[in-house]
């Protein structure tokens, strides 16, 4: 079925989880990838392996929360090693939103699970694509 939405069962929970699925997928987008970028160097000499992990990752569902968003990814872990991944992040200047967007990472195992984006605006992301999101720069680690 075209519409039917992901299995969020223990991932989202209403209203979240009535929300339609966001594309691109399975790609991340390139906010998402430039973002991930930056926040590597919280894993110091495991940066490398995290973005080993960010590499085999493909995205199975995406919802945009209008003051945010949460990207569910699945990590081939034959090909990653595990970290300590839960709740390393990073804020972002991004064009459009004038307090930018932080972002939250969360792991299964110690394999990146969801990517949580969210803003200090009322509602800026509403009718907004995610995939339109321009990185500008990051703003500080956290």
């Amino acid at each position: 079925m075209k519409n039917a939405l992901p299995d969020r069962t223990g991932w989202l929970i209403e209203p979240l989880a009535s929300l339609p699925a966001e594309p691109p997928f399975p790609e991340l987008t390139d906010f998402e990838h430039q973002a991930l970028r930056d926040i590597a160097e919280l894993f110091e000499s495991g940066a490398n392996d995290f973005l080993s992990q960010v590499a085999f990752a493909r995205v199975v569902d995406r919802v945009n929360t209008s003051v945010g968003f949460y990207t569910r990814v699945a990590v081939d872990r034959a090909l990653c090693r595990p970290l300590p991944i839960n709740r390393k992040g990073a804020h972002f200047e991004v064009a459009g939103l004038s307090l930018g967007l932080g972002i939250v990472l969360w792991d299964d195992g110690g394999y990146l699970r969801t990517i949580e984006g969210y803003t200090c605006e009322d509602s800026p992301l509403e009718g907004r694509a995610l995939a339109s999101l321009t990185y500008r720069r990051l703003v500080q680690l956290g």
